[in-house]
């Protein structure tokens, strides 16, 4: 494996890691009702998990397709639909990659080309993370109706009845992030070792002035 050398390692890495946030909730919102009754619900790329606690107590659990007519999250449900579209772009794209440096072509690719595909992972990565943390709020504070969910993560309250609310980032975005600095540092990688290659060694016996 070491052989494979450190940025096919980090991208192979990341690409495991897209493909484990594919089948994680990207996001969650929980409600607690007075002071023993909370749901929690999260959501996923097709679907919406709601758990249910009475008095600290397990008291149900739901699964529901985004299609369905009990789906309440409609808002939610085409920005999930989004982000998880672009967590496919970029696992396609860190795979072009990885493919990309096994090639004898992708070793020798000049140091303007390989700045050009960091950026390019780098891109779709940033976009594939941040997209659910700017759309989700206004699609979720669409959906409940009630209050403002101001970003990604938080807390409300609200008093007819008494709630408290409270959301942010499922496994899935965390799992998602760390796969972003790994392809990331994969697709970096050979471009730095490109550019530690144009500069020229200094001649034999050469010393710093004092």
């Amino acid at each position: 494996m070491l052989a494979l050398g450190p940025s096919r390692i980090a991208l192979g890495l990341a690409i495991v890691l897209v493909l484990v946030s594919l089948a994680l909730p990207f996001w969650s919102l929980s409600q607690a009702v007075g002071t023993d009754q909370v749901t929690t619900t999260s959501f996923s790329w097709t679907t919406f998990t709601t758990e249910r606690y009475r008095g600290g107590a397990w008291d149900g659990t739901e699964i529901f397709p985004y299609t369905s007519t009990l789906a309440s999250y409609r808002a939610v449900a085409s920005v999930l639909a989004t982000a998880y579209l672009l967590d496919l772009v970029l696992l396609i794209v860190l795979a072009v990659v990885l493919v990309l440096f096994s090639m004898q072509y992708g070793r020798a690719m000049p140091t303007l080309s390989l700045l050009i595909l960091s950026l390019i992972v780098l891109g779709v990565a940033l976009v594939a993370l941040f997209f659910p943390i700017v759309a989700i709020p206004g699609a979720a504070t669409e959906d409940v109706g009630t209050f403002t969910v101001g970003g990604f993560w938080g807390s409300a309250s609200t008093a007819t009845p008494p709630t408290g609310w409270s959301w942010g980032p499922g496994l899935g975005w965390w799992i998602l992030l760390l796969a972003t600095v790994l392809g990331t540092l994969g697709a970096v990688l050979p471009y730095v070792k490109s550019v530690r290659a144009m500069i020229p060694s200094p001649p034999p016996g050469w010393r710093p002035s004092s």
